[in-house]
């Protein structure tokens, strides 16, 4: 530092030597010359319109000359095919009744087993039970399986002891049976079974001789 100058005065000797730095670089800047514009070139033209191509006149068609037909015969002319009667339906052939129907019973205790006739509305007793046959029937021939089919009631009445009255009986089974299907409808009896073979007619009785 040299003497004589003041600290105040060194500040104010800097402060101007940035003002005129500062003047000198604007200048600088607004010295440069602009761009030059992009160069120009002629002006394009827009391409004509096409013209609208010009309507064809109409074409005239003549009418076509009517074609004669030929007259039909009448042996080329069909016959109309009769309209069919109506098919009435099949009338289902009924079964044949029997009045007879041949039963079989087992006894499972002892094994024993016994073939037997009952008539149709006549109960017959077999040990403990009575069958009464309401209905024995075959089927018809129009049916697929030849079979025989009963109904009857089965009731359980143990003979009465001598002395003692009669117990009240008991039903073991009503329905069908079917001779082809003894499973189908099985008498159900913790002893007994018994199952239908087949049915038929009473035979005649034969007339006394004479």
């Amino acid at each position: 530092m040299r003497p004589g100058l003041t600290l105040k005065a060194i500040f104010r000797r800097g402060a101007w030597l940035a003002a005129v730095v500062g003047a000198a670089g604007a200048s600088l800047v607004s010295a440069q010359p602009a761009p030059p514009p992009p160069p120009q070139g002629p002006p394009v033209e827009a391409p004509p319109k096409a013209a609208a191509p010009e309507e064809a006149p109409p074409v005239v068609v003549p009418t076509p000359a009517p074609i004669a037909v030929p007259p039909i015969s009448e042996k080329e002319v069909a016959a109309v095919p009769p309209t069919p009667a109506e098919a009435k339906p099949a009338v289902p052939v009924r079964r044949a009744r029997y009045d007879v129907a041949v039963i079989e019973a087992l006894d499972k205790v002892t094994a024993e087993s016994l073939r037997f006739e009952a008539a149709v509305g006549r109960p017959i007793r077999y040990k403990s039970l009575v069958f009464t046959v309401k209905a024995c029937e075959r089927s018809a021939p129009d049916e697929p399986i030849d079979d025989s089919i009963a109904y009857l009631t089965v009731d359980s009445q143990p003979r009465p002891a001598p002395g003692r009255p009669a117990l009240a009986p008991r039903q073991t089974f009503k329905g069908w049976m079917y001779a082809s299907s003894p499973g189908l409808h099985p008498l159900e009896h913790p002893v007994y079974d018994a199952w239908l073979i087949t049915c038929r007619a009473a035979v005649p009785a034969s007339a006394p001789a004479r």
